[in-house]
């Protein structure tokens, strides 16, 4: 009844003390803390199996679908215009979309500069308000051709409107970060004949509310042609995107479509020419662009994209995604840049051009400094040449919607993935990884047409989940054109539709599927106590092998360092675990997995998980992992003094303070929850003799006491485990009824109650008296009981405080 009417009050205690100075830590049990791992094929499951471990929550790590985007939701909320062309990305909790062109007319479009955004939830995806206007794009000078030369001014034009450019975006801590508006598609004015790409750059300062305080411009991109000294060049529909590289952030422009005037008089003419150069800047403070390595704002140039072909042929309206990703040995920073726009449609060029599209996947690695290097041995494909279309890269797999398949002039709504594989190539699909109704067969993608209307020249932005539920992202499509011949002419020139697709929930596995292996990362951890030791890991999965064989590979490694946020270790640190309960022939067995003993100094702790199938269909699950640590020291309950008597007025008799301490003799000292996790906590028990003569010898029974013996308590208290830190000297225990029980009847009481009578009180306290707290082989255990506190009560009150009361 004691202890029962103590979990009432304080919440569970232990069943049992835990052995001196071990503590086993929960790493990873549930979504959340999964989620804050690193994943690679790799996916967040909701799984809970208490059979196989009793404290098992739901969350899991699996293999990550393959299967194509099926499920696509409509979002309440529809653009405020229609649009094409307009630059979209995530950010946060937000989705922005920027620039574009809208319909004025049943013929023609007109570029805008308004930008927009909208929070999205991070649990299911869908946006939480209606758009929200943001300030608009700043006017600036995207060209220094003639025609956009002021004749009152002799200055160039500023221009604000834009479509088709470049967008990406940073996230800095708190939520903050910056938005980059790249080159674009510009006219002198809005009823201009003429069009230009341009090299303006605008960065939008995005602050910790997820909204955008201003732009601010960037450096202008420099020109693709640098022989011409008389006309910068911008591009328009660049494949832009950024990276960031041991805390260095680096921004890319590839390729893009070179729009300008040249000649004069009769014999000016308009050229489109397709770019094959790279640019890259660093991102540095406040958001601006500076050449690596250096001080200076600006670009650098790298090497060309390997399109193939001599001017005008180039790429834009590519998708490119930069990353990074774990292969079998180790991780690289990658870049892929997939399909595109080669040569424009220009019969009447100088010299004259067909339109021809690509169906390359192009590589380069990343180098810790940012430059590119492309890979001249391996190329992926898609299944035909797509352009005008979107896609994003995550958790190691690629997705792309929309766009024009084949060198055709009609959107499809194509919805492609791909993942990459362990030497960083886009695996290759054959045979029956390709389900009937699903092209890819031969190709480095697979695709269905599983939007719910073709799009070209969309938007497409990307929100990372907040890891309560088994969706690990959210991936959105704005506006765009749609087909011009199905008969529905409300998107022929743009559309206000919003429509997204849940990563790692919407995803079709029964026909295509799980990629046959993949990695989990967990975040570093830090184990907070001098001199400690790992001693041993333990995991629970669930691996059934009655239809394909699949297993789980766990591997940790450990560094002393004194920040775990660098803790100096390297890839040759992984150390593979054999769990005690494997079979031989895998490293892990279905239920819970036991390392073998470690017993090794640690500071930090991290561990992967090798998840692998026969069988694409199959997938194991990882449910939790937990460690054993051993510190040294011991928690050591005592009294730190006397206890105090409470006297009134007239030296009436109020009640007692007592005071307790957790001080190890030797050190070192640990907290009384180190191996609770702060859970629970523990007994004060009073033993009062008197008053004289009849209180005979003052003596307390050894402890520990139990439900069925109370020794000699009166009266006792519950202390909770979380306030006893290591090295706590004079812990009080007030005269509060509120705090103290009668040890029989287990109802709150004041301590009065029982020094009612005159005469001459003697007091023991008994400190943790179940045992509750394990105080180690060093003589913790001795000094829990105090010796006895004598002294006289006369009188006996109760201490009224009233109200001070002014006239």
């Amino acid at each position: 009844m004691l202890l029962g009417a103590c979990l009432l009050l304080f919440g569970a205690l232990p069943p049992h003390a835990a052995l001196a100075g071990t503590k086993q830590s929960t790493i990873d049990n549930t979504l959340a803390d999964f989620s804050d791992g690193t994943f690679q094929r790799s996916a967040l499951g909701s799984l809970q199996n208490t059979a196989i471990s009793p404290k098992d929550l739901p969350g899991a790590v699996r293999l990550g679908p393959i299967g194509l985007l099926k499920t696509w939701i409509d979002s309440p909320f529809n653009l405020k215009k229609r649009l094409i062309n307009m630059g979209a990305t995530g950010l946060g909790n937000r989705v922005f979309v920027i620039g574009g062109a809208t319909p004025i007319n049943s013929s023609t479009n007109q570029s805008v500069a308004e930008v927009w955004s909208a929070a999205v939830s991070q649990t299911d995806g869908v946006p939480a308000e209606d758009w929200q206007a943001e300030p608009p794009l700043n006017k600036v000078v995207g060209s220094n051709s003639p025609v956009f030369i002021d004749p009152s001014t002799q200055q160039p034009i500023p221009v604000a409107e834009v479509d088709s450019p470049g967008v990406t975006s940073v996230a800095t801590p708190g939520g903050s970060g910056y938005i980059y508006v790249i080159g674009g598609h510009i006219k002198p004015t809005v009823s201009s004949a003429f069009d230009f790409s341009s090299y303006a750059v605008q960065i939008g300062i995005v602050g910790s509310n997820g909204r955008i305080s201003s732009w601010v411009a960037g450096p202008p991109l420099p020109s693709p042609d640098p022989l011409n000294l008389f006309l910068q060049l911008g591009v328009q529909s660049p494949a832009v995107t950024s990276i960031t590289i041991g805390g260095t952030t680096y921004v890319y422009v590839i390729g893009g479509l070179k729009r300008y005037r040249q000649g004069s008089g009769g014999q000016a003419q308009t050229i489109s020419e397709g770019s094959k150069n790279v640019f890259y800047a660093q991102v540095g403070s406040g958001g601006q662009l500076f050449q690596p390595g250096t001080g200076t704002q600006g670009w650098t140039r790298l090497p060309d994209i390997p399109v193939p072909g001599n001017s005008p042929a180039g790429i834009w309206d590519a998708m490119a995604v930069a990353d990074n990703f774990i292969g079998s040995n180790g991780a690289a920073n990658v870049l892929y840049v997939v399909g595109g726009q080669l040569t424009p449609d220009n019969p009447s060029g100088n010299p004259p051009s067909l339109p021809s599209f690509s169906s390359v996947a192009y590589r380069a690695t990343i180098g810790n400094d940012g430059a590119l290097t492309w890979d001249t041995n391996w190329q992926g494909t898609l299944p035909q040449t797509r352009s005008g279309f979107n896609g994003v890269a995550f958790n190691g797999q690629l997705y792309a919607v929309g766009g024009l398949p084949s060198g055709g002039n009609q959107p499809d709504k194509g919805v492609l993935t791909s993942y990459v594989e362990n030497n960083f190539t886009l695996h290759q699909f054959n045979g029956n990884e390709v389900p009937s109704g699903i092209e890819g067969n031969g190709s480095n993608f697979l695709k269905s047409d599983a939007l719910p209307f073709p799009r070209v020249f969309h938007g497409t932005a990307l929100v990372k989940s907040d890891g309560t539920t088994s969706t690990s992202a959210f991936v959105y499509v704005l506006g765009g054109r749609g087909n011009t011949s199905d008969g529905n002419t409300g998107d022929d020139q743009g559309s206000d539709t919003v429509f997204f697709g849940k990563i790692g929930s919407s995803e079709d596995v029964n026909e295509t599927g799980y990629a046959p292996d993949a990695w989990y990362f967990s975040q570093p951890y830090e184990i907070n106590y001098t001199g400690a030791q790992l001693q041993k890991i333990y995991w629970s999965d669930v691996i059934d092998r009655a239809t394909a064989d699949n297993d789980i590979t766990v591997e940790y490694r450990i560094s002393s360092a004194n920040s775990c946020s660098n803790p100096g270790w390297s890839d040759a640190d992984w150390q593979t675990i054999d769990a005690v309960e494997s079979d031989g022939t895998h490293t892990s067995a279905n239920g819970t997995n036991t390392s073998p003993a470690i017993n090794l100094a640690a500071r930090c702790f991290q561990y992967r998980a090798h998840l692998t199938t026969a069988f694409y269909t199959v997938t194991p699950s990882l449910l939790n992992v937990n460690i054993d640590i051993f510190v040294p020291g011991n928690p050591d309950l005592s009294t730190s003094k006397q206890p105090a008597d409470v006297r009134g007025a007239n030296n009436i008799f109020l009640g007692l303070n007592v005071f307790i301490k957790n001080v190890a003799s030797p050190p070192p000292t640990l907290d009384t929850g180190f191996d609770t996790d702060n859970n629970g906590s523990f007994y004060i028990d009073l033993c009062i003799f008197g008053p004289n003569p009849a209180q005979g010898t003052v003596v307390a029974p050894p402890l520990p006491w139990s439900d069925t013996n109370h020794g000699c308590s009166k009266v006792f208290a519950n202390v909770p485990r979380s306030v006893m830190k290591a090295g706590v000297t004079d812990y009080l225990i007030p005269n509060a009824a509120v705090l103290w029980k009668d040890t029989q009847t287990e109802q709150p009481v004041n301590l009065i109650k029982y020094f009612q009578q005159p005469g001459s009180y003697s007091v023991i306290v008994a400190v943790d008296s179940y045992n509750n707290v394990d105080e180690g082989a060093n003589g913790g255990e001795d000094n829990n009981i105090s010796g006895p506190y004598t002294f006289t009560v006369d009188k006996v009150g109760v201490e009224v405080r009233l109200p001070m009361v002014k006239r």
